[in-house]
């Protein structure tokens, strides 16, 4: 069978699970509805956690998904347990309530990220959501707080239920290990409740993706429970910090060598990774859609914007070069002073713009901050708005695109356009510059036409790739996130 076939075979497999899981929910939904006014409500939640449980076990034996323990489980006699795991596919929750039963309970993304259907499951099976991160808070600002779900979880466990919870926070979209937070261990300390590591193998080669099923089997192998320190105090940062370290040391004991990141192989001194931001940490163009926002402040004419538009697809369809496209669209910017453009692009960005941020790659760049590596933007987007992605993601520097300026005011002429070449001239003259060690660095990009930067380092990584980049990366077997939306 060609890769080709095997992917879309992959594709219909996941489709299948898709309706099973979607239809059972849906015809048993309106019966549950009903079934629970005859139950007290403070074990309504234990019913819908029941009826779950059988639909998650008979869409997986339908759908040829075997689940199979490696270890023998762990169990905690007095009261309930602390599942952690490692986070390779977006079924992992579901194949671990399926092994673990009605008693546990799922700490999950925030409820409003899920479909509509499993958004009324989960709040009604009394499953945690909480906010992970800045993109969490901005885009589902109702879920809980980490605060709130850490009490949460501590009175589920004071009732005998047991979590589920993956420290990383995110699916691991490369199918290598995430950072791990401390969430779990603070769950852990102030419950008193010991900490069961469970390690999933083989899930990343059954479900390789958000829409495809290769039937087969994932393994579960659960470790000897991790006790709290009783003499901890109250989330005592050393204390968290090093029963967060115990709970990934077992978990990764047990995972094969391909799930461990480069960065857990080297010393992270002299660390760089350079980073892309539009279609890689941006979806689709972040200068079009400042200039969409200006435009409908009328602080640009509309017919500048539609002749920056009308050249765009010039550009794309190859009746102008990039550059020029570029040097023509800026010239707008002829005039403007520099505060009140620094003022009119953070509004735009907050507004407009933190939407369309990739969320799949925010955990890859956290992954990175805590390994210590110096995080460096490269790309041809403005000055300006550069920074506003620079201040957002913590990065280190920015390697970008600069405006001319005269008095304070911007002349719409570019010095420095950060493209192509240019990118992978200013990468080498800044690790010259800084002491990094493009040897032992990181680049992600989206566009063939980053492949020279790319080229410079270590470990490349195509986001989001256009077909060229994608056919280089496969044949040079360089890393690929096809989705990091």
């Amino acid at each position: 069978m060609t890769k080709k076939m095997h992917e879309k075979l992959g594709r219909f497999h996941g489709t299948l699970l898709k309706i099973d899981l979607a239809m059972l929910t849906f015809v048993l939904l309106p019966f549950v509805l009903i079934l629970e006014k005859f139950y007290a409500p403070a074990t309504r939640g234990d019913l819908w956690r029941k009826v779950a449980h059988w639909i998650v076990v008979s869409t997986f034996n339908i759908n040829g998904v075997k689940l199979k323990i490696k270890q023998a489980k762990q169990t905690n006699t007095q009261g309930g347990n602390i599942y952690a795991a490692n986070h390779a596919s977006e079924m992992d929750g579901f194949m671990l309530f399926a092994i673990l039963g009605h008693k546990t309970v799922l700490f999950t993304m925030p409820n409003q990220a899920f479909p509509p259907i499993l958004k009324t499951w989960v709040k009604k099976m009394e499953a945690i959501d909480v906010i992970r991160d800045q993109i969490d808070a901005q885009s589902y600002p109702k879920a809980n707080n980490k605060h709130q779900a850490i009490e949460l979880a501590v009175n589920h466990l004071k009732m005998g239920h047991s979590l589920i919870i993956f420290p990383e926070g995110h699916i691991e979209k490369l199918h290598v290990l995430h950072y791990f937070h401390t969430g779990t261990a603070r769950i852990s300390l102030k419950s008193h409740t010991p900490i069961i590591p469970v390690s999933i193998v083989n899930a990343d080669q059954v479900f390789p993706d958000e829409s495809s099923l290769h039937p087969g089997t994932v393994l579960f192998s659960f470790g000897k429970p991790i006790k709290p320190d009783p003499n901890a105090k109250l989330f005592e940062r050393p204390k968290v910090l090093n029963l967060r370290d115990k709970i990934e040391k077992q978990i990764v004991k047990h995972l094969p060598h391909r799930y461990l990141p480069p960065l857990y192989k080297q010393n992270p001194k002299n660390v760089g990774v350079f980073v892309d931001i539009d279609r890689t940490i941006y979806e689709g163009l972040s200068q079009k859609d400042l200039i969409t926002y200006l435009m409908y402040l009328h602080k640009i004419k509309a017919k500048e914007a539609f002749k920056i538009f009308y050249w765009l697809f010039m550009e794309k369809t190859h009746h102008l070069p990039h550059k020029d496209l570029m040097q023509q669209s800026l010239m707008v910017l002829n005039g403007w002073d520099m505060a009140e453009l620094d003022h009119y692009v953070h509004e735009a960005f907050q507004k407009k713009m933190l939407h369309k941020v990739q969320y799949g790659f925010f955990p890859i760049l956290k992954d990175h901050a805590e390994a210590g590596h110096s995080i460096i933007l490269v790309s041809e987007v403005i000055h300006p708005l550069a920074k506003e992605f620079k201040r957002f993601i913590k990065a280190n520097a920015s390697l970008d695109t600069k405006l001319k300026t005269v008095n304070h005011c911007y002349t719409g002429e570019t010095p420095c356009l950060c493209y192509k070449d240019k990118k992978a001239d200013l990468i080498s003259k800044f690790a010259k510059r800084t002491g990094v060690n493009l040897n032992k660095s990181f680049a992600y990009a989206d566009s063939y036409s980053d492949l020279q930067f790319l080229s410079l380092v270590k470990h490349p990584c195509a986001v989001n790739p256009d077909h060229e980049l994608l056919e280089h990366a496969v044949e040079n077997n360089w890393q690929v996130m096809l989705d990091a939306s």
